[in-house]
Parts: structure tokens; C-alpha cells; sequence
């Protein structure tokens, strides 16, 4: 399909019908705006293809009269003008629907990811220098398939993701820029959703760390490295401060009777996470606990930057 008409008529076909009784007035409304504010057509351009949905999706069927009204009242919507143009400029004839659930919307965002590669040796080895931690720690995530590389935005990067959650940080260390001019050093991708990685490490340990943010699962995989336990644990990485357990509560379930401790970052979003967190957990039949960083540090990475210095206090974090 390369012609503008050809494109609205498709659209306008993945639409659901417009049945009296069953919102049949919304339904056609909405498709007249897809065509004189989406697609930016014109009455004479926009007639035939609503009569031609009209035939297929309306039940009964308008008269021509009644769809140039439509028309016309569609034409002062405040929805911009050319809105679907954007979409089919961006993605060629696969233009998203309007009236996609918000599920359907970030299932199709993801089936636009690019392909996501295993990385090779200089790769990790590139992330160990940036993030200042050991390369075996960045294998371990690579070898248990949560971290590989991909090119975003015409840069080359590293993905963190698990299932239907992916974040992407240049390799080369430089921000992302957002179309406002805004610097940004990590990316969710398009339709990313889930509040937790790091799920299929859980097995059947008894002890957890949570810690806040996803690279921090990086980061608490270089303090698990470095330290002596006498049991084993786990690494679960809150995908921001805001992520919450009522979004998981299978997950929720799977930590019941398990010990799990919690790392927060030290500023008010993370002692706030970590506060919610404590409480789900403990009503879930969880133990839970909390550790505090070194004073001056803000998160795991500068404390695992640093091990000589806070050998101790990255041992206590695991006993």
C-alpha cells in the first residue's frame, strides 16, 4: 500500500464496527477522525473511504448525509492535524491503531526491538570499565542471558533485559539525547514493562538481595563476587525506585518464606521504594530486612567501584 487513501482504508478496516445500540456513534466518530485529522484528508478525499466502511463496519448503515455531518463535526477535533502521517513516516504501512489497548500498544512496541546479539569479549570487557567492576561479574549476567548488545538509536550498546523489560546504555558511556534536548544515560525501550529482573536467578535460595535499578543487577553480581557467604543468595534489580510488587504479585508470591534483603539507593525515592518494599514483603510471609550504604555513597556501584576500601561493609551486605 504506498497511496495516502490506501492507508486510511486500511486502518479504517482493523477498526471495530459501528453497531446502534452497541456504540455505534463513538465507533463512526472515530473514524471520521481518523481521516480528517489523522490522515489530514480532506471531505471529497475522506467520503469514499467512509463509505466504504460504512458498507462493511455499520450496522445499520449511515446515509451520506449523515457521514458528511460526521465529517464535518470530526474536522474540529482537537486532535493534531496529521497525527497518523507521523506514524506511517515512521513505521511505512504498519500504522498502530487508535483504539489499541494499552497492552496491545507496548506488545507491538516490542515487536519493533531491534535484535538483541550476544556480546563478545572486548564488549564486556568495555563494560567492566565503565562501571568500574570486575569483567567476571559482567559475564556471569551475559552468561545467564540478561545482558546483551544491540545498536539503538545509531549507537552501539548494551541491553539489560528480561521477557518483556529491556533498558539500553551506550558502550561508549555517553548519554542518550531525548527529542526535548534532555541528556538521558539509560533508555527503556519502547513497550518495556515489568517492575523486576533478574527472576530466573530465584531457584530455590533462601536469601535475596533487592537492589534499586537495573544495572545495579550488574553491580550487585560484582559485590556477590568479591565477598565469602556461607549461603547462597539471589540478585533482584527493581526496575526504578517507582516499581512496586502490586505490578508482580507472582513474584511476590515466590519470595513467601524467603529472606530478602533490601540495598536501597540512599536519597528519598529509595528509602521510600525500600519502605514499600518491606512492608509488602512482610505481609507476604516474607523476612524481610534492609541494609543502609556507606555514609557519602548513593548507590551499590560506587561502594563495588571502590572494594578495598569497603571489603567489610560488601561482606556484611551477604551474611
Amino acid at each position: 500500500m504506498n497511496t495516502l487513501p490506501e492507508r486510511a482504508a486500511a486502518y479504517l478496516e482493523r477498526m471495530p464496527p459501528a453497531i446502534a445500540g452497541s456504540g455505534g456513534h463513538p465507533a463512526t466518530f472515530n473514524a471520521t477522525v481518523v481521516l480528517t485529522r489523522g490522515f489530514a484528508m480532506s471531505e471529497a478525499d475522506a467520503l469514499p473511504i467512509l463509505m466504504a466502511w460504512n458498507q462493511t463496519h455499520c450496522q445499520p448503515t449511515w446515509t451520506e448525509s449523515e457521514l458528511r455531518h460526521k465529517l464535518r463535526s470530526a474536522a474540529s477535533s482537537t486532535r493534531p492535524l496529521g497525527y497518523l502521517l507521523d506514524e506511517v513516516a515512521t513505521n511505512g504501512d504498519r500504522t498502530a491503531p487508535d483504539f489499541e489497548s494499552e497492552a496491545e500498544k507496548k506488545a507491538r512496541q516490542r515487536k519493533a526491538w531491534p535484535e538483541f546479539k550476544p556480546l563478545k569479549p572486548a564488549g564486556i570487557t568495555a563494560i567492566a570499565e565503565l562501571r568500574h567492576i570486575l569483567p567476571d561479574a559482567v559475564d556471569l549476567v551475559h552468561h545467564w542471558g540478561f545482558l546483551k548488545g544491540s545498536e539503538i538509536e545509531g549507537h552501539k550498546c548494551f541491553i539489560l533485559h528480561e521477557v518483556t523489560f529491556a533498558q539500553a546504555r551506550r558502550l561508549d558511556g555517553e548519554p542518550f539525547t531525548r527529542n526535548d534536548g534532555t541528556k538521558i544515560k539509560a533508555k527503556n525501550l519502547p513497550g518495556s514493562e515489568g517492575a523486576f529482573i533478574g527472576q530466573r536467578w530465584l531457584g530455590n535460595t533462601r536469601h535475596v538481595l533487592l537492589v534499586e535499578g537495573v544495572i545495579g543487577l550488574i553491580e550487585a553480581l560484582a559485590a556477590f563476587a568479591l565477598v565469602n557467604m556461607a549461603e547462597s543468595w539471589s540478585i533482584l534489580a527493581a526496575t526504578s525506585a517507582s516499581s512496586r510488587f502490586a505490578r508482580d504479585p507472582a513474584l511476590l508470591a515466590r519470595l513467601r518464606g524467603r529472606h530478602v534483603r533490601i540495598l536501597p539507593d540512599a536519597d528519598e525515592a529509595g528509602l521510600n521504594a525500600a519502605s514499600s518494599w518491606l512492608a509488602d514483603l512482610e505481609a507476604a510471609g516474607a523476612r524481610a530486612d534492609a541494609v543502609a550504604l556507606p555514609y557519602g555513597f548513593k548507590d551499590l556501584g560506587e561502594v563495588v567501584a571502590a572494594p578495598e576500601s569497603h571489603l567489610e561493609t560488601l561482606n556484611a551486605i551477604f551474611q
